[in-house]
């Protein structure tokens, strides 16, 4: 394919945040983008739903800053306010450790929604051959088991060998649970348990004292091990088993409407160790994501931000 007949430079496969974060990085040098999404929105695992009256965040939690390239983006947002992109949510769970973690002003996809502003993303559409979105270069930030599968259909396969590392790239599973109560939560300050070595539920929060959710409504998520072992369990035996490890937190409170996500491929379980891959000329091929560059929403815009590096200096 000559560059002449692509119709726009980078395709990105993806919305998530470290998708995003690339296209708006190419954008920005000039390059022409069209981002591909098969949900109906942006974020990714930074999800946010709406239950009844309430709000959940039911992928990523929150997200702590290490590094200059999210910072950047986090003082770009902007002062928090009534419409803030970020809000700081609290500094540690239990007893602390005095630093920030910030939360989508609303809900996590608050800042995919920030991100993806003045981006030609295209919702609900399922890229399976990328031959018919002609491009110069490929950006594909899907989890990598979805990504070689769509590279398979397009014949863009990697080198064998890099192939072969790919496909050793395992994910943890969790299934997550949000519930709207008939009266308000009892969780410790700052509305939330976190216990990464719990059998049952690694991560409970209570949306509404986080500051999303304008009734009580909690998120309850599974532990790997115990999310693999109920993934082909019935609704309503996740839902009563997870609402009942969390009896202590609900203050005698009941569930009203409860909805549940399983996610397959909710964080690498040992990342790549390069922040993306490359490969192929014309087209450029290149993988990004929270399973190259570290896992947590800061890994994936680092990948995003390095794979569009790349890509900048091999297009412009």
């Amino acid at each position: 394919m000559s560059d002449a007949e692509a119709v726009t430079d980078v395709v990105v496969v993806g919305a998530g945040i470290s998708g995003l974060t690339a296209a708006r990085s190419l954008v920005r040098a000039g390059l022409s983008v069209t981002v591909l999404e098969k949900g109906r929105g942006v974020g990714g695992r930074m999800a946010t739903r709406r239950i009844g009256d309430g709000r959940a965040d039911h992928g990523a939690q929150f997200f702590t800053v290490r590094g200059e390239v999210l910072q950047g983006l986090i003082d770009e947002a902007g002062v928090p306010g009534s419409d803030a992109v970020v809000a700081e949510w609290c500094r540690g769970f239990g007893e602390g450790d005095g630093y920030p973690r910030y939360r989508g002003g609303d809900g996590m996809t608050r800042l995919a929604k920030w991100l993806a502003t003045d981006l030609d993303v295209r919702t609900g559409v399922t890229a399976v051959d990328l031959a018919e979105f002609p491009a110069r270069a490929y950006l594909v930030t899907a989890p990598v088991p979805q990504a070689l599968a769509i590279l398979s259909f397009s014949k863009l396969l990697p080198p064998t060998s890099l192939q072969r590392r790919l496909t050793e790239i395992a994910y943890h599973p969790v299934i997550a649970l949000m519930a709207t109560l008939d009266g308000p939560a009892a969780f410790p300050a700052p509305g939330a348990v976190q216990q990464p070595e719990d059998p049952i539920i690694t991560f409970a929060a209570d949306n509404q004292v986080k500051g999303i959710s304008a009734v009580p409504t909690i998120t309850l998520h599974g532990a790997h091990g115990w999310s693999s072992d109920h993934w082909e369990a019935s609704d309503d035996e996740v839902a009563d088993l997870l609402l009942g490890a969390a009896e202590p937190w609900l203050g005698g409170a009941q569930a009203t409407e409860v909805s549940l996500q399983r996610w397959r491929y909710s964080g690498p379980v040992e990342p790549f160790p390069d922040p993306f891959c490359a490969f192929g000329a014309e087209p450029l091929v290149v993988l990004a994501g929270d399973a190259f560059a570290g896992p947590k929403v800061e890994g994936a815009v680092n990948s995003g931000h390095a794979a569009a590096l790349t890509l900048i200096s091999q297009l412009t």
